[in-house]
């Protein structure tokens, strides 16, 4: 029957090492008389007792009924209860170890002075997994208050979503009230099992604490959240600009690991200093929860999670050390916590009704929390320029996919949720709001946005809300525009002719294997083409194409169709224009802007990739394009290529890769040249990434001089004499050591993954621990991962490091296969686990390879995690394909230009472990 939630009074009990228990007080309305109430609860709780007061009865639970499946509890009452307000009580006991990285659990502290290990505990709900920590009605539309409390003993901090209330001693009993009254909590009414201890009763193991918290607003259920244990702080503040009043931000971490002691969380805090009251100005609403925490969780399932008022997180994404960190890691810390604080609005207090808009949360997040509110406090980054090629590029790369999905998803059931946080639902939900950002234009996009915002504050909402708001700001009917983008999979290529003074242009469904067929490509998308003549200086003018072809005047000799890649689509055009664009391009002062630079590279490359046009003009555009480009994005967007390269053809012969190398040698290096290897005071922040990015790609590309710079770097780094640019490159100068090192070179990155001081050193450490070349030390890395040395947390990142390593991608696969039912199980309703399978199977590239994949999961219920497999199986024929088509002109023309060594050097055996690889994250 229906039952809407009203309120939760939750108390909950910590018992460490490995025991929680809890009583809850659910204030509820009942839609009709019933003698039965559903809703949800899941291992690793156990239901002890529960009673539903209603109309001035009592009515005991007689039983109840538990769905595995389904996550549900049914409870049965002995009488029919009337219609209208009631109130249930529920109690209830947990084991912290039992529930992996989701509902709440543990996480270990290490041990000191020969003491027992020491513990904290946290809770991670999103999105369905607050039902593991206490019964509840966890769907996101049914929102209610709610009035935490947290009995825990002595001398531990306690956090919730809100202020600290009152702090009292307590003998470790639940305190009764009128519906769990003492009967109840001593299982005298409404038992339904015995407890491991009795909750009502009081504990003589130690000395308690009952913590209260402030009365939420009406919340959903995944944003509740809690922690306790020894927690060092930090803490700031800021003023808010509506209501001038001084909202405290705290930063705490775990006080065995000493990370606020060391000054790590401090530039997290001050990003939340800086983009809360930017917020408030942006959508004209107060920050509501009176202060806002920060806590770094050592062990811990996504990258951060946006628990209204209590904002946790993995190390790597709220620490950063000032003295190593560089500037990959400055940038995620940045960005990761400007994104969770725009959730305080998107998502928190105005949420999604469901799953199938998760978009809606994620996608404003992306791009309101990492490039406008970014581009406030951070105005040197160039965000716009970055967000096309580290956010769009993502975006596209995974919805050119056949097994892609429309940003509006499909959830047919709640396990379906965890695998659709992708770059569907964040990058490219994300490019394409700011798509229609840029048709709009910023100021009517945020006004709306903020119209939006009021209308639902503490509501659920759909996109059709969102676009009526933003219909409503601008004057143009936003849903008929952007329908077709969020309702269907996919994104359109738009083939270009010349025809005298005309364009003829045409769209057709863009896939990585270049062959949509014609059920795939019915879709017509509404398409802002920016059209603009590069000789002439003034604004691109807008045109909507909506049909399959469209002609329209030429817009000058040196036209752009895309102007500033603003629209979410890749552009053929003739060659006889590509090679007007590049002369344009590579001329001095360019009459290309950087962002028209990145899109032509980007949409150049990937159409050869996917057979829309040959690989060797590509090879040749290259060759002739980048000696004169200085851009740091438009060469992040070459070295990619080069890593895609080496993805694809690392099984090929010893003699064609290392032609490959030299042929990429001959473009980083000249680069490296000229820009040195140091960083330099009058550096602006994108000179000193390019500086990275080219010494790194050097590297992997096997420059002698360069990988004995690394060398050195390397010694200096163990030494703690970290050079500027060194801390930039930590993770590659770690994992290029080891991989051209031996048994000296592992030992000392496994020394400092066992005593890391830094999130930064210890992402570096697993690189390199994933890097080595030596069978027995990899065979050693993975017993890490099996023997319960490295972190859940860590496991995709291990396995993200052995994948990309040729040397180590088939173990990973053996790996895998031999440890999925533990992993299955491991991971079961976890986000992770469709991680772990991509992970292991996307590095090939062979249509064998792919089929392997297939037969071995199809016996397996792959329904929680059947999207990213079928993406990395897409992936992998993508690759394939490419091989197939490309492979022997490749061969053809690195011999023709001299970089192919021997008249048989395109022959013999194949090395596994000869790949190169560009550096990530630089």
């Amino acid at each position: 029957m229906s039952a809407v939630p009203r309120s939760y009074k939750l108390t909950v009990k910590t018992s460490f090492p490995s025991q929680f228990s809890g009583v809850v007080e659910i204030e509820l309305d009942l839609a009709e008389p019933t003698r039965s109430l559903t809703l949800n609860a899941a291992p690793p709780l156990k239901l002890l007792g529960g009673v539903l007061a209603a109309a001035g009865a009592r009515h005991p639970v007689q039983s109840v009924s538990l769905s595995k499946t389904d996550e549900l509890a049914t409870l049965g009452f002995s009488e029919v209860v009337p219609a209208g307000p009631a109130m249930l009580a529920l109690r209830w006991e947990g084991r912290l170890d039992e529930g992996g990285l989701q509902g709440y659990y543990r996480v270990a502290c290490p041990p000191v002075d020969g003491e027992p290990p020491e513990f904290y505990a946290v809770t991670q709900f999103q999105p369905t997994s607050a039902r593991k920590a206490f019964p509840c009605f966890d769907h996101p539309a049914k929102k209610a208050p709610f009035s935490i409390a947290l009995i825990t003993p002595v001398g531990l901090t306690s956090l919730s979503n809100t202020p600290e209330a009152s702090r009292k001693p307590c003998s470790g009993a639940f305190e009764p009230s009128e519906v769990a009254t003492a009967a109840f909590l001593a299982g005298e009414e409404g038992k339904l099992a015995d407890g491991a201890e009795l909750v009502a009763g009081a504990d003589a193991t130690g000395e308690w604490e009952l913590v209260t918290f402030g009365r939420t607003p009406p919340m959903s259920t995944y944003l509740a959240a809690w922690a306790t244990g020894r927690f060092d702080s930090a803490s700031s503040s800021y003023t808010s600009p509506i209501t001038g009043e001084e909202v405290p931000l705290t930063a705490y971490a775990a006080k065995a690991f000493q990370h606020v002691e060391r000054g790590q969380a401090r530039r997290a805090l001050d990003t939340l200093a800086k983009v809360m009251p930017v917020y408030e100005k942006m959508f004209d609403l107060p920050y509501e929860m009176g202060k806002l925490d920060l806590l770094v969780v050592d062990d811990f399932e996504a990258g951060a999670m946006e628990n209204w008022g209590l904002i946790t997180g993995r190390k790597s994404t709220l620490l950063y050390d000032e003295k190593v960190g560089g500037d990959a890691a400055l940038r995620q810390v940045v960005t990761t916590v400007s994104h969770e604080a725009a959730h305080m609005w998107f998502g928190n207090s105005t949420t999604l009704s469901w799953w199938n808009d998760l978009w809606l949360n994620e996608s404003f997040a992306t791009l309101i929390g990492e490039v406008v509110a970014i581009n406030a406090i951070e105005p040197t980054w160039k965000v716009h320029a970055n967000f096309i090629k580290f956010h769009r590029s993502d975006a596209l790369r995974l919805d050119a996919l056949r097994s892609s999905h429309p940003i509006h998803l499909s959830c047919k059931h709640e396990s379906e949720v965890p695998q659709s946080f992708d770059h569907i639902s964040y990058e490219k939900g994300s490019a394409c709001l700011k798509m229609l950002m840029e048709v709009i234009g910023e100021d009517k996009f945020l006004a709306g946005t903020a119209a939006y915002l009021k209308e639902h504050k503490h509501a659920c909402e759909t996109s059709k809300d969102l676009w009526r708001a933003l219909s409503a700001a601008s004057g143009i009917d936003v849903e008929q525009m952007m329908d077709c983008w969020v309702e269907k999979v996919g994104f359109p290529v738009i083939t270009v002719e010349e025809d005298g003074d005309q364009l003829r242009l045409r769209q057709n469904r863009f896939l990585s294997t270049g062959d949509p067929q014609p059920d795939e490509d019915e879709t017509l998308w509404t398409v802002p083409l920016f059209l603009k003549d590069a000789d002439v200086a003034a604004p691109p003018s807008v045109v909507l194409m909506s049909t399959r072809d469209l002609v329209i005047p030429r817009p000058g000799s040196l036209y752009i169709l895309n102007a500033e890649s603003r629209s979410t689509i890749r552009i053929a055009y003739p060659a006889s224009h590509v090679s007007k664009l590049t002369a344009a391009a590579k001329s001095a002062g360019s009459k290309l802007s950087l962002t028209d630079r990145v899109g032509l590279v980007e949409d150049l490359l990937l159409l050869s990739e996917a057979g829309y046009t040959r690989t060797l003009p590509t090879l040749d555009f290259l060759s002739a394009f980048a000696p004169t480009e200085t851009a740091f994005l438009v060469w992040a967007e070459i070295a990619a290529a080069f890593k895609r390269f080496a993805d694809a053809w690392w099984e090929q012969p010893e003699g064609e890769l290392d032609a490959l190398r030299a042929f990429a040698r001959t473009l980083f290096r000249p680069m490296v040249d000229k820009l040195g290897l140091k960083h330099l005071p009058q550096d602006d922040p994108d000179t000193r990434r390019f500086r990275a990015l080219v010494v790194a790609a050097a590297a992997a590309v096997e420059d002698p001089e360069i990988l004995a710079w690394v060398k050195q770097a390397f010694a200096g780094f163990l030494a703690g004499d970290v050079d500027p640019l060194a801390a930039d490159l930590a993770m590659f100068i770690v994992g290029t050591a080891v991989k051209h090192g031996g048994a000296g070179e592992y030992d000392a990155a496994l020394a400092m993954y066992r005593s890391a001081p830094s999130p930064q050193h210890q992402m570096a450490a697993i690189l390199g621990l994933t890097s080595t070349r030596d069978m027995q030390l990899l065979q050693k890395t993975a017993s890490m991962m099996t023997s319960g040395e490295a972190k859940a947390e860590e496991l995709p990142i291990f396995l993200h490091g052995l994948a990309a390593n040729p040397s180590s991608r088939r173990l990973v696969w053996a790996i895998l296969q031999q440890a999925w039912p533990m992993l299955e199980q491991q991971y079961q309703g976890s986000m992770l686990l469709g991680k772990v399978a991509g992970t292991a199977v996307e590095a090939f590239s062979s249509e064998a390879d792919a089929a392997a994949v297939e037969a071995f999961f199809a016996d397996k219920d792959t329904t929680a995690y059947i999207q990213p497999l079928q993406q990395a199986l897409d992936t992998v024929r993508s690759k394939a394909r490419w091989l197939a088509r490309e492979k022997d002109a490749v061969r053809g023309w690195l011999g023709e230009k001299g970089y192919l060594a021997g008249a048989g050097a395109g022959e013999g055996e194949a090395s596994r472990d000869s790949a190169f690889a560009q550096p990530e994250d630089v």
